[in-house]
């Protein structure tokens, strides 16, 4: 289906260069986009948060590492997560909890060494 848009002149410069770098058109972009937010807001507006809205949160509480749910959601590069992050209202990753106790561990040694 073709659909009309009025966006503004530089809207669509800006969306020809990122769509370049990605290797992809404005219509890939606008496509994704929408696919993207169809499948956030379908899992929100869902009773429990599974699927997509699942994956997004244990990500963004540093529960899942980015490699594993960038597959998991088949996506090709780490914007496009923090696209679906964004859209789904979450805020970006924190250290991941094996990274914290890591580094406490590491804080403690340190300050006992003093």
């Amino acid at each position: 289906m073709n659909i009309t848009f009025a966006l503004d002149d530089e809207l669509i410069a800006a969306a020809k260069t990122v769509a370049a770098k990605h290797g992809t058109s404005v219509t890939g972009l606008v496509r994704t986009a929408l696919e993207q937010q169809v499948a956030v807001d379908n899992d929100a507006s869902s009773t429990s948060a599974s699927g997509v809205m699942q994956e997004l949160i244990d990500f963004s509480l540093g529960f899942k590492p980015r490699t594993v749910v960038m597959a998991t959601l088949g996506l090709d590069d780490y914007g496009s997560l923090l696209r679906l992050l964004n859209a789904a209202n979450l805020p970006h990753p924190i250290v991941s909890i094996a990274k914290r106790k890591t580094m406490v561990a590491e804080m403690k040694m340190a300050l006992q060494r003093e």
